[in-house]
């Protein structure tokens, strides 16, 4: 392998994978899809086929595998959705911090999108083929969208109720943090009925601390010697518990604030201070005479500095200098005027 500074690396070739998997619906696509949405598709594919992937992908991740900036990345995102290749979903992470991932759309949970960016677009007319100047008669044109089997039949599964019923369960799992294989996993290998009692009881885990994330789902749908009804119980003992602790520690009388006295705030006032006067009290507390002092100096300093000098003097612990007299008769009549010639 070569290496050019601008170019960037140049290979002898590629290794063939045993097995290539690409979407049939992406070739005839390919006419009306620009190269942003191209290149997130692909990125979208790679990470699903990847061994030991298959889980979504963030927008820094798309910029990274895609080389695109994130305007880029995001025009092409939007146009995969609208064209129905990948979905969004939102991700609530540690401490409730929300994030979205994207992935490609598999076809068996189409139906009705949840709350995605593509769900707000209508769904893509057929169109026909873009076609050259030798191509004159339509039923000639090999990228006709036809050619998708994007028929009502082939989507007829989607309209059962148990179908239905699962793309809610899927979103819904998505939504609260489940990777989009073991949500899969969990639908078609548990009753959608425990799925369902998990998600309601899913929040009051997370309020009582029982649950620190989505992973308590997934062990509560999986295991099969949990029995819902007394973890619920449990949970609802948990809450009484918290509930009264939170009680007893709001009718617990709160130490009064103190503060200082009239005559002190109007001095912090005309020095300037305009912050917190939390320490301030404790100081005045500690020794009123020294803060009486203090601001008494401070009020003969430039208003510029005042306050912080205030405070430092405060913070040494020390009492103010005193104020020198300018008294010029002191070496005429003081007790060594004798001594001094004039």
């Amino acid at each position: 392998m070569s290496k050019n500074e601008s170019f960037g690396p140049v290979l002898d070739g590629i290794t063939l994978p045993e097995t290539i998997i690409l979407p049939p619906e992406i070739i005839p696509l390919l006419p009306w899809m620009n190269l942003a949405e191209l290149k997130v598709t692909v990125a979208a594919i790679a990470r699903l086929m990847q061994v030991g992937g298959a889980e979504p992908i963030t927008l820094s991740e798309f910029e990274a595998m895609t080389g695109l900036d994130r305007k880029s990345v995001l025009v092409g995102i939007e146009r995969a959705m609208k064209r129905g290749l990948l979905t969004r979903f939102e991700m609530t992470g540690y401490r409730g911090h929300t994030m979205h991932v994207y992935e490609l759309k598999p076809r068996f949970i189409g139906g009705k999108n949840p709350n995605f960016i593509g769900g707000n677009f209508p769904p893509i007319t057929p169109i026909k083929a873009k076609q050259s100047k030798d191509v004159v008669n339509d039923s000639e044109s090999t990228t006709n969208l036809t050619l998708l089997n994007l028929s009502a039949s082939a989507n007829f599964s989607q309209k059962m109720p148990e179908n239905e019923a699962k793309n809610g369960l899927f979103a819904r799992l998505r939504k609260i943090g489940i990777y989009a294989k073991t949500a899969r996993f969990l639908l078609d290998n548990f009753p959608l009925e425990r799925i369902e009692k998990c998600l309601e009881l899913y929040p009051l885990a997370v309020k009582v601390g029982r649950a620190d994330g989505p992973g308590w789902l997934v062990k509560a749908v999986s295991d099969p010697n949990w029995d819902l009804d007394t973890e619920r119980e449990d949970l609802q003992e948990r809450l009484e518990v918290q509930t009264a602790e939170q009680s007893k520690a709001n009718e617990r009388p709160k130490p009064a604030k103190p503060h200082l006295p009239k005559s002190m705030a109007e001095g912090l006032q005309e020095i300037g201070w305009n912050g917190n006067t939390a320490e301030l009290e404790e100081h005045y507390r500690a020794d009123r005479k020294a803060f009486k002092a203090w601001l008494e100096w401070a009020l003969t300093q430039p208003k510029e500095y005042a306050a912080a000098r205030f405070l430092n003097g405060l913070r040494s612990g020390l009492l103010p200098p005193k104020k020198q007299t300018d008294d010029r008769r002191r070496y005429l009549e003081g007790p060594y005027a004798e001594f001094i010639e004039h």
